[in-house]
């Protein structure tokens, strides 16, 4: 098996120009409608095996298992014939009105999107994992909180009467960091959490809007890059196991082709293993399915292994979190977010 690259640092302009990319990426993409074929057309043994029509829409983020699956034939040699689209621009609240307007059989979206759309009764249900938080994995911490040069933070327990910058209020940052504030004894009142755009959050901090942030990825490695300082851990240590992004699919196509659901899967999870078994395979699909500069894939993209199924304390962690900030009613399990096939 290959090991997956170091990090290494990746200096000046190619960071900040790829920065920018990660925000215009998730804002391309396309969309057309096909029918699902229903599984009550089982294939007969003895016969050749029918494929089963599904439309996918992968995102802009951790894209490479369904596009690996598709070019290695796992789909086929599973029993699907994939018509592979991309999610539209208008983030996760926008893929899940395409999924049950039926443009889409099955898409890519992040868990906190899908539990808050399932809370407020939208008839959606998680299908299969993509990334989760792996507190095991030995590898480099793709996000934290970080401040800027000249800065006295040292740690989470100095953030007492300060402002920290995160993405939005709710998602997984802002869940981290009040996890965080509260595992490191630090009163939520005495924090003032401040959601900023994920293109403006290294910007908020060098002018003094906020005094730390919340932020990951390439953002992270050029205010890395720049001077910034990294002063806590991200949602690896703070909610372990919990679930990043994911594949859902609406509670009618579930009820009426569970063995497409169950196919796709067993599908996704070849394509998956590859990848996280082939490091060059998958800068391979960012080379050739995103912008982003070719230094930063091959030197500084830190490539987690991502995972089709779910641990089981993850979601709690992650309800537990969602519940207690108001952001999901109390009554809410996984039986309600996750579909039976998947759990």
């Amino acid at each position: 098996m290959e090991r997956r690259r170091p990090l290494r640092t990746l200096r000046g302009a190619a960071l900040v120009t790829t920065a920018a990319l990660m925000v215009s990426v998730a804002l391309s993409g396309c969309s057309s409608s096909a029918p699902a074929t229903n599984d009550s057309a089982a294939p007969d043994s003895n016969a050749e095996e029918e494929l089963i029509s599904v439309v996918v829409a992968r995102g802009a983020v951790n894209l490479e298992s369904a596009i690996i699956a598709q070019e290695q034939g796992f789909f086929e040699q599973e029993g699907l014939d994939v018509d592979l689209q991309v999610t539209g621009g208008g983030g996760g609240a926008a893929t899940n009105s395409a999924l049950i307007a039926g443009e889409f059989d099955i898409a890519a979206t992040d868990a906190v999107t899908a539990i808050r759309a399932i809370n407020e009764n939208m008839p959606i249900v998680v299908v299969a994992g993509t990334k989760s938080a792996k507190p095991d994995y030995e590898g480099e911490v793709s996000d934290g909180l970080i401040v800027p040069p000249g800065s006295t933070i040292t740690s989470w327990k100095d953030l007492e009467g300060k402002k920290v910058g995160v993405p939005e209020l709710g998602g997984l940052p802002y869940l981290t960091v009040v996890t965080a504030l509260e595992e490191n004894g630090v009163p939520l009142d005495s924090v003032e959490i401040v959601p900023v755009p994920m293109d403006a959050l290294v910007a908020a901090a060098q002018n003094g809007q906020v005094d730390a942030v919340f932020t990951f990825s390439i953002f992270m490695l050029s205010a890395l890059d720049s001077g910034f300082t990294r002063v806590g851990t991200g949602v690896r240590e703070f909610l372990p196991y919990a679930p990043q992004s994911l594949w859902v699919s609406t509670v009618e196509f579930a009820e009426k082709n569970p063995e497409a659901l169950t196919r796709f899967r067993a599908a996704l999870e070849l394509g998956t293993e590859y990848g996280n078994e082939n490091p060059d395979a998958v800068r391979k699909v960012y080379h050739e399915n995103t912008e982003l500069p070719a230094p930063f894939i091959d030197n500084v993209m830190i490539l987690e292994p991502l995972d089709v199924n779910f641990n089981s304390k993850g979601w709690d962690v992650l309800l537990k979190g969602m519940q207690q900030t108001g952001e999901v009613r109390d009554d809410l399990t996984v039986e309600d977010i996750v579909w039976e096939g998947a759990r």
